[in-house]
């Protein structure tokens, strides 16, 4: 199972879970979920859906309970979880915001000092409160990068959209590659 945790909030009708990041969709309003999720939507026992940082929060129909439901829902939104692309979520103002100053920062002052050192870092996309980045040229593998990457790329966006804010790679780990590199030299 997806490791999450329910968490009661002052509405008994509403259950924030917590996920582990890599496994949220997009932030916003759920339009459509994959399989049995989905299907409790639709057939009315959810009434809303709605992803925002690191939670999904789900609320229960008024004749629904979650003593009832809860299990249900909780394999229900594990199910889901496995199959991302099985979302479609309505995108909340704040993810879109978010890309648009990610974006913002890596054509102008950042995207401009890593293509000084032959390098380029491009937004793969923004979840919750998770920006995914790909580093290319002189920049991929370079531990300089990183230092370009949290030290101004993430600390600006924490300063216009809160401390929650992370930065990701999403490209293959430094370590990967400079191993396989080591890998070929052992093995000639």
């Amino acid at each position: 199972m997806i490791p999450m945790h329910a968490v009661a909030t002052d509405d008994p009708q509403r259950t924030r879970w917590v996920v582990d990041h890599d496994r949220l969709p997009a932030a916003g309003r759920v339009r459509h979920a994959p399989g049995r999720l989905g299907a409790l939507r639709d057939a009315g026992v959810i009434d809303e859906l709605t992803v925002a940082g690191s939670e999904i929060a789900i609320t229960l129909s008024p004749q629904q309970s979650w003593r009832a439901r809860g299990e249900e829902i909780r394999a229900a939104l594990d199910e889901a979880l496995r199959e991302p692309a099985g979302w479609r979520v309505e995108p909340s103002e704040r993810t879109s915001e978010m890309a648009r100053a990610a974006e913002e920062l890596l054509s102008g002052p950042i995207g401009e000092l890593a293509a000084s050192h032959g390098g380029a870092i491009e937004l793969v996309g923004v979840t919750g409160d998770q920006v995914r980045v790909r580093t290319s040229g002189a920049c991929h593998g370079c531990l300089a990068s990183e230092s370009t990457l949290y030290d101004r790329l993430q600390r600006e966006l924490r300063r216009r959209f809160g401390d929650q804010v992370t930065v990701s790679v999403a490209n293959t780990s430094t370590a990967v590659s400079v191993g396989k590199k080591l890998l070929t030299l052992f093995v000639r």
